[in-house]
C-alpha cells in the first residue's frame, strides 16, 4: 500500500477479532507511559508490540553518551516519591545519585544558598543566614512544605487549587514578591518549564510535596537508564524502534492495525498511542478521528559544558539565576552529582533555558551562558570566574521543543481521556494526569487496565 493513501476502506489481513488473544495489541511510542502500558498488558498475558520512530527507547527521557560524557536530551531529574512510578522501577539498580535539596540563587551580584534543613540538617546555618529569602518568608516556605505533604497527590489536583495560577496562589500564602519573583520564578522555572508562574497552583503543590518527600536523583548513567530498565520488563522482540507509525488502519469503524512509514501493514487487536500530544493528534486526524490536545507547550534547551579544571559553579546544589532578563534559568556540574556522567578528571556543566530563551540561536545560547555562568560564579565569591569560564568547552546543545505541555488554570477540566472516541483507539499519555514522569506513569497504568477492561 503506497504510503498516505489512508484506509478507510483497507481490508486488513483477517483475524478473529479485536478479542483475539493472538493478534498483538500495538503501543505507538516507547516513552514512560508507552513501556509502563505495555508491561502491564503482558503481565495480563496479552501480546503486545511497541513501535517507535527513533532509534532508542525512551522518547523524551532519553540520554546520549558520546566521548565518555552523558548527555540527557535536556536537564532531566526524578523524584524518588513518585509513587506509581517508583513501583515499574529499581532503584538501586539504576545506582541513583542524588542531588542536594537545596538551591544556589544568585541575585544582584550574592548567592545565597536555600535548602531542606528538614531533609538534610547541615543545610540549616546556611538557610537560616540566607540573606535573598527574608525570614517571614522561610517560615512560610516551612508552612507550605508541611501543608504540600499532608494533601494526597489527587487533593493536590482539586478545583481548590487547580483553579489558581502559582502566582496568585504564592501571594495568597503571603510570600513577599521579592521572594516570589526572585525564588520561586527560578526554581519552579526550572521544573514547570514557566518562569511566569502561570501554571495551575496543582503543579507547584505536587511538586512540593514531591521534593519533601523523596530524594531528586539521576541514574549513574543517566536519564536514560530508567526507561531502559522499562523495556528491558518487556519480551524479547516486543518493542521495535526505528519503525514509524504513519497512519491507522480503519475497517467498519473501528481501527484494526497501523500503517507503516515504508507501507506496512500491521493488523492489531487494539492500538494504543504514547506519544506526545501533537503526535497523536496528528496520527488521530489521519483516521478521520478528532482527539482534544492540550494547547501550548513548554520547551527547553540545554548547553553543554566541559572543563578539567575547576567548575566555576561546584556542588551538588542547582544554581538559580534570579535576573529577571537571564538567558539561563538553571545550571549544574552534574557530575558534581554524578561523576559517572564524565570521565575521571573532567567535568560536565549543564545550563538550561526556558521559554523564549530557549529559541535562541546556538551562538546566543552558548555566549549567553558563558556570561552568566561567569556572573553566577562571580556571586559566589570566585575571583577566577572569568577565567574558568573562558576555558569551557561547549560538547553539545539539545533542544527539547515540547518537553511539557502547557497546564494553566482549568486544564484538568478540558483533558482528553483514554478512550477515544472510536473502537480500537486508545491514549496513554501523561495528558490523562499531569506533565510529569509520574503523570506519564499514571497514564500508561491507567490506559492499560482500561483496556484490559471486558468491552
Amino acid at each position: 500500500m503506497p504510503v498516505g493513501i489512508l484506509v478507510d476502506r483497507y481490508v486488513p489481513p483477517p483475524f478473529k477479532s479485536m478479542t483475539d488473544q493472538t493478534a498483538p495489541i500495538i503501543i505507538v511510542g516507547a516513552g514512560v507511559a508507552g513501556l509502563i502500558c505495555a508491561i502491564e498488558i503482558h503481565r495480563a498475558g496479552r501480546p503486545i508490540l511497541v513501535l517507535d520512530a527513533a532509534p532508542e527507547v525512551g522518547g523524551r527521557v532519553r540520554s546520549t553518551t558520546r566521548d565518555g560524557l552523558v548527555f540527557d536530551h535536556g536537564f532531566q531529574v526524578l523524584f524518588t516519591a513518585y509513587p506509581t512510578l517508583r513501583r515499574y522501577l529499581d532503584l538501586d539498580a539504576l545506582a541513583t545519585r542524588k542531588f542536594l535539596p537545596a538551591a544556589r540563587i544568585v541575585l544582584d551580584g550574592r548567592a545565597s544558598l536555600i535548602g531542606d534543613a528538614l531533609s538534610d540538617p547541615s543545610l540549616l546555618i546556611d538557610t537560616v543566614m540566607a540573606r535573598a529569602v527574608p525570614l517571614g518568608d522561610k517560615l512560610r516556605l516551612l508552612a507550605l512544605r508541611r501543608f504540600a505533604q499532608q494533601l494526597s497527590i489527587d487533593e493536590c489536583f482539586t478545583a481548590r487549587f487547580a483553579g489558581v495560577t502559582t502566582r496568585d496562589f504564592l501571594a495568597s500564602r503571603g510570600f513577599s514578591p521579592s521572594v516570589i519573583d526572585g525564588f520561586f520564578a527560578p526554581f519552579y522555572g526550572g521544573i514547570l518549564l514557566d518562569r511566569t508562574l502561570a501554571t495551575s497552583a496543582s503543579v507547584l503543590l505536587f511538586t512540593f510535596k514531591m521534593l519533601a518527600e523523596g530524594d531528586t536523583v539521576v541514574p549513574a548513567a543517566g536519564m536514560g537508564a530508567l526507561t531502559k530498565q522499562l523495556a528491558a520488563q518487556l519480551p524479547a522482540g516486543s518493542v521495535r524502534t526505528d519503525v514509524g507509525v504513519h497512519a491507522l488502519t480503519v475497517y467498519e469503524g473501528r481501527v484494526t492495525g497501523v500503517v507503516l512509514a515504508g507501507g506496512d501493514v500491521l493488523p492489531a487487536a487494539q492500538v494504543i498511542m504514547a506519544t506526545d500530544a501533537p503526535a497523536a493528534a496528528r496520527l488521530a486526524a489521519r483516521a478521520g478521528v478528532q482527539i482534544a490536545t492540550p494547547s501550548g507547550a513548554r520547551g527547553t534547551t540545554t548547553v553543554y559544558f566541559t572543563t578539567s579544571g575547576a567548575s566555576p559553579i561546584p556542588g551538588r546544589a542547582l544554581w538559580l539565576n534570579a535576573d529577571a532578563s537571564a538567558v539561563i534559568s538553571h545550571a549544574v556540574t552534574i557530575t558534581d552529582v554524578a561523576p559517572e556522567y564524565a570521565p575521571r578528571g573532567v567535568s560536565l556543566i549543564a545550563a538550561s533555558a526556558v521559554g523564549d530563551a530557549a529559541d535562541r540561536s546556538d551562538a546566543d545560547l552558548e555566549s549567553a551562558a558563558r556570561r552568566e555562568l561567569a556572573a553566577m560564579a562571580k556571586a559566589g565569591g570566585d575571583t577566577a570566574a572569568d577565567a574558568k569560564t573562558a576555558s569551557l568547552t561547549r560538547a553539545a546543545i539539545w533542544r527539547v521543543p515540547y518537553a511539557q505541555f502547557a497546564q494553566p488554570p482549568g486544564w484538568r477540566d478540558h483533558r482528553p481521556t483514554i478512550a477515544c472516541g472510536i473502537p480500537g483507539l486508545w491514549r496513554a499519555s501523561e495528558v490523562l494526569h499531569s506533565s510529569s514522569l509520574e503523570g506519564a506513569a499514571r497514564g500508561g497504568q491507567d490506559a492499560a487496565r482500561a483496556v484490559l477492561q471486558p468491552h
